[in-house]
């Protein structure tokens, strides 16, 4: 007698736990290998310091700017300096222009964005509660205003506007001023003129870096909808 096979959904439903778990442990291995111990991380859309806390616990002793523009979030965020006094937080969304900005709050604030999501889709994460206006600020200015030499991480999670984030660096997005980047490219569309998984790679190519690795994420139609990704200098051998 032929073995009993598990439903089609189990079977999915169970890779995409194990495709996660997976995706963790590989990230947390490669960020170990290419940030200093000492070094310098930014956390763009660190939400209420999910990335913030995991990396802090491979390496308690990295200097880490953080920024979350959402006023809940934000107030969790700063606990975080109860433990690590070094990690700075800034309650601004990065974008291409300084100054202030319509942000759409989601009922699941972790999918909250600068871009309006678009209708009818079944997630909290992407179900409007309100919008809030905050500030916005250029990585560039700010890299000056705080006399920022070097960047060994800048990681982007910014809900579909990350190119903007990544622009927003100027002339410091070079191999020669930040050694990685890890951001966010959606391969679903869930927000209103988000950006496009090519014009994130190519920008990353003319800027001097190759794309490294994926870590992927499956989502409720069992297929991959995003990924992070993370950008090395073209000829970083790490």
């Amino acid at each position: 007698m032929d073995a009993v096979k598990k439903p089609h959904s189990f079977y999915r439903a169970d890779l995409e736990i194990a495709d996660h778990e997976t995706s963790e442990k590989a990230l947390k291995r490669d960020l170990s290998r290419i940030i200093k111990p000492s070094g310098v991380v930014f956390d763009v859309g660190a939400n209420r310091g999910q990335f913030a806390n995991q990396i802090l616990q491979e390496l308690p002793d990295i200097k880490l700017y953080c920024f979350e523009p959402v006023s809940e979030a934000y107030n969790e965020l700063t606990k975080i300096n109860e433990k690590y006094k070094q990690v700075r937080t800034f309650p601004y969304a990065v974008s291409e222009k300084s100054g202030t900005a319509d942000f759409f709050i989601m009922e699941s604030d972790v999918g909250s964005s600068l871009l309006e999501p678009l209708s009818g889709q079944p997630s909290q994460w992407l179900t409007p509660s309100r919008k809030e206006i905050v500030k916005t600020k250029r990585l560039d200015e700010f890299i000056e205003e705080e006399g920022i030499n070097k960047i060994n991480l800048l990681k982007c999670d910014a809900q579909g506007h990350d190119l903007g984030v990544l622009l927003s660096s100027g002339n410091y997005l070079d191999p020669n001023f930040i050694d990685s980047v890890l951001v966010e490219i959606n391969f679903a569309t869930f927000y209103k003129g988000q950006d496009k998984v090519g014009d994130i790679i190519n920008k990353m190519g003319e800027k001097g870096f190759r794309l490294a690795w994926l870590y992927p994420h499956r989502a409720h139609d069992e297929w991959l909808w995003w990924a992070d990704a993370l950008f090395l200098p073209i000829n970083n051998n790490k």
